[in-house]
């Protein structure tokens, strides 16, 4: 008998969206199972229905093979489930002990013995080996530590079941693999861990059994034997996905050129990008490497003009724009920001509006000294949309109701047909499914063939190593390695990210 079984588990949302249609799950004690599927397959929405976050149509959960109702996260933890979500919920000003006490706090007379509580925290810490001190603050411990502090969190709560959704979206190879150890080890003391990620190389390295769902189906279950990630890629998406190939590139004139440049919080005024100097060229791409937070987003937003540095400056096509307003810049910068959803796309606005903005500062969209001619928008709108394999009804629908891939499409579309001859993406496929990403990198390589200047800034070092022609390693706000992708490994860049350079 199975540990948690999920039986015949239905989700529909108005008017008639089908999220999961039943979908049987069954999870062993002390397993490793992965859930893998393309944006909008499922995963979310059973491992949310088994955390209490959302409520089942119809369906059957049983625990220990008795049937329970989970209609909320508080009850799910007392069944001993627990998850850990991609984006932190942690308060970075408090300390390591009293975030993982937070709502489970054990008082005498209304007071806490803050010491024993440490103490307590600091042995189930110590006992899963995770490495990290109870008294530390949160806002002090890297990216990988906190990871682990939303763990250690679950634990105090007694969770037998740990929901680990996409773990390793932001961490180093290190700390991939140092994490990959605890959850071993966690595996061997009885825990069981669902775990839910793109990464599928990750998934065939760590999990004892794997479930992929399609379009809200479970397609199979299968143990992790004999089985690559071409085969998980394919049931993943119905079809064979063809490697990516890249020819060597042919890099021209200077398009970007950051000399000496560097950035004060406003906060703190402490620095956050100290003399930093990078290149791109025509029909080259040159990636960012960092754990997050070390300035990525400080050089993306002070080349877009939302972030002004103290010192330094930034050439674009032989014309400075340290100090140029927002709008001149976008004359010159194709620009795909990391949160498409907040930055890249006006959701309660319709396709077409999305589709032109920029555009319509340009004379070609313009009807007279005003107005714009709307039915010149809207042929540009439609052949964008047709040629960037966007999967809309009407140039009239918001973008809010599009899929994460195709939203992620609209701004692509945008920005690329803008012709400019400098690219910043950033963070371009993150939350992508598989098949979204290869349609992404595709266009990426298209439009450096096609003698564009790419920056391209990413969490993800496979996309880096696979797409860069050229590869910055940026640490504290420093540059500290220029490499080249061809010529080095995937933990070597690992190391200089982490400042441990052998």
């Amino acid at each position: 008998m199975a540990f948690v079984e999920m039986s015949k588990i239905y989700k529909v949302y108005p008017p008639n969206v089908v999220a999961l249609n039943g979908v049987d799950l069954s999870l062993e004690r002390g397993e490793i199972h992965s859930i893998v599927g393309e944006n909008g397959a499922g995963k979310s929405t059973l491992v949310r229905i088994l955390y209490g976050m959302i409520k089942p149509s119809s369906g059957e959960i049983k625990i220990d093979g008795e049937k329970v109702q989970i209609s909320n996260p508080s009850e799910a933890m007392k069944l001993g489930i627990g998850m850990v979500h991609q984006e932190f919920m942690l308060i970075p000003s408090f300390k390591v002990f009293e975030n993982i006490i937070l709502g489970q706090e054990r008082s005498t007379l209304g007071f806490i013995n803050r010491k024993k509580a440490a103490k307590t925290v600091q042995q189930i810490i110590d006992q899963y080996g995770f490495g990290v001190d109870s008294n530390t603050v949160v806002s002090q411990l890297s990216v990988a530590a906190q990871q682990k502090v939303e763990i250690i969190k679950q634990l105090y709560k007694k969770a037998k079941v740990l929901i680990l959704d996409e773990p390793t979206a932001v961490l180093t190879p290190q700390e991939s693999d140092e994490l990959f150890e605890q959850i071993t080890r966690l595996k061997g003391q009885g825990k069981t861990i669902v775990f839910i990620s793109h990464k599928l190389d990750e998934v065939l390295k760590i999990s004892d059994r794997i479930t992929v769902l399609r379009k809200g189906q479970r397609v199979t279950t299968l143990e992790n034997k004999d089985v690559n990630a071409i085969e998980l890629a394919k049931m993943m998406i119905g079809r064979n996905l063809s490697q990516i190939s890249k020819r060597e590139s042919q890099p021209g004139k200077e398009v970007l050129s950051i000399k000496h440049l560097s950035v004060r919080s406003n906060r703190t005024n402490k620095e956050v990008l100290s003399n930093v100097n990078l290149s791109v060229r025509a029909g080259e791409i040159v990636g960012i490497a960092g754990v997050e937070g070390n300035g990525q987003y400080e050089l993306v937003q002070s080349i877009v003009g939302t972030i002004r540095p103290y010192s330094g400056e930034i050439i674009v096509n032989d014309t400075d724009l340290t100090q140029a307003p927002i709008r001149e810049r976008r004359k010159l910068i194709c620009y795909v920001p990391q949160d498409r959803k907040y930055s890249g796309l006006a959701l309660k606005a319709t396709m077409l509006e999305n589709m032109i903005m920029t555009h319509h500062l340009k004379d070609e969209f313009k009807k007279g000294l005003l107005a714009l001619d709307w039915k010149k928008a809207y042929s540009y709108a439609k052949q964008a949309a047709e040629q960037f394999d966007i999967l809309y009804r009407s140039l009239d629908e918001k973008p809010e109701v599009l899929s994460g891939g195709n939203q992620q499409k609209v701004v692509v579309a945008r920005e690329f047909s803008l012709g400019y001859t400098l690219i910043v993406l950033d963070q371009p496929t993150r939350g992508l499914d598989i098949a979204s990403t290869e349609y992404i990198r595709r266009l990426i390589l298209q439009m450096r063939d096609a003698g564009k200047a790419i920056l391209l800034v990413s969490a993800d070092l496979d996309e880096l190593m696979q797409l860069s022609d050229r590869l910055y390693v940026i640490k504290d706000g420093k540059i500290v390695a220029h490499i080249d992708p061809s010529k080095a490994d995937i933990h070597t860049i690992g190391n200089y990210m982490l400042g441990v350079v052998n």
